[in-house]
Order: C-alpha cells, then structure tokens, then sequence
C-alpha cells in the first residue's frame, strides 16, 4: 500500500469514527458534548497533521 493509499485509509477509518462518536452525543447529557468536542478536534487535527505530513513528500 503506498502512501496515498495509507492517507485515504487513514481518512476513512477517522470519518467513520468521528461518524460514530457524533451519533453516540444523543446519549450523552449536554454538558458533556463538550468533551466529545474537544477530543474529536485534538485527534482529527492530528490526523490532518499527518496526512499533511505525508503528502509534502509526495508533491
């Protein structure tokens, strides 16, 4: 698998989840959704980060 093949798995993988964890709010009490909130931006801007990361090597 080469990198661009990495980075869309990548990118689906963190779809479906992030996907998953938005549904699951309805669950939660409000106050809690903020959590949800802030973990969700910390892990996709990591994601970005990496996936930005591997394709400036690729340019």
């Amino acid at each position: 698998m080469d990198a661009s093949e990495q980075a869309e798995a990548l990118a689906e993988q963190t779809l479906g989840a992030t996907q998953e964890r938005l549904a699951a709010l309805d669950e939660l009490p409000t106050h809690e959704h903020v959590e949800v909130f802030d973990t969700l931006q910390r892990e996709l801007s990591g994601v970005l980060g990496a996936l930005g990361h591997n394709t400036r090597g690729t340019r």
